[in-house]
């Protein structure tokens, strides 16, 4: 039994090394549908970022530069035709001077150095190709790490501000329990004034957490290009949020 799990261990990790990354689920296709919120924010920033977009110009402009390397030996080659009247109307050729003018003439040369440098060259094109290839991948990886962590931010951000929000309302019940007992006299200034400045702490913590995460919000809008508000399944993701502020 030892020999069969350690084989069954073996196999196991030559499967893990040699599987490769599916750049396809790194940034999943847009046409997809039923995605989940985070996955249709890197759909976005993705497809609306300059980044992308210059990335995969890059991949059309060296595909293009490999097939002019892979067509240069033509340059060797070369076609002229001869247009007059005799060639048009040989009929007219009464003392056969058409022999001087020919229709055509091809040419065709070949320097030595094109047997070296064309399949070079070739090989240069192709491997800007798998270079500009591999530079859309490693982008696609950076655009899904920095909008995830944005995500992870966001979420920390509006449970903070929710909470901190919730805390406030409990601190302006005393206020108000306050102001009453110090409007009878059961309580002294100094009590209210404690009171009080204990909500307005509060009041400011609020307004802090609120625009920490208004901020994290203007961070993912420009990664993605719209707002964050008008993205499908945002009021989906907030209500879920609350839910597990509820549960905590």
């Amino acid at each position: 039994m030892s020999r069969i799990a350690t084989l069954v261990l073996l196999v196991s990790s030559f499967t893990s090394v040699g599987q490769s990354v599916d750049y396809n689920k790194i940034v999943l296709p847009s046409g997809l549908v039923s995605v989940s919120f985070e996955e249709r924010l890197v759909q976005l920033a993705w497809t609306n970022h300059p980044s992308s977009k210059i990335s995969q110009l890059n991949v059309n402009m060296f595909n293009k530069e490999k097939s002019l390397a892979t067509w240069s030996w033509l340059d060797n080659a070369s076609a002229t035709f001869n247009v007059n009247q005799f060639t048009l109307d040989p009929s007219t050729d009464v003392l056969g001077r058409a022999a001087f003018f020919p229709r055509y003439n091809l040419s065709f040369r070949i320097p030595l150095g094109t047997f070296i440098s064309t399949p070079l060259q070739a090989k240069i094109a192709n491997d800007k190709v798998l270079i500009s290839q591999q530079q859309v991948n490693e982008l696609k990886l950076t655009v899904r790490k920095e909008v995830l962590t944005a995500v992870e931010i966001l979420k920390e951000r509006y449970k903070i501000y929710r909470l901190r929000d919730r805390l406030k309302e409990d601190f302006l019940i005393l206020l108000k329990d306050a102001e009453k007992k110090f409007s009878i006299g059961e309580i002294k200034i100094d009590q209210y004034q404690l009171a009080s400045q204990a909500y307005n702490a509060r009041a400011e913590s609020v307004i802090s957490s609120q625009s920490m995460f208004n901020q994290s919000k203007l961070q993912i809008e420009a990664m993605i290009g719209v707002k964050l508000d008008e993205v499908d399944g945002y009021g989906t993701f907030i209500s879920s949020l609350e839910a597990e502020i509820q549960a905590n």
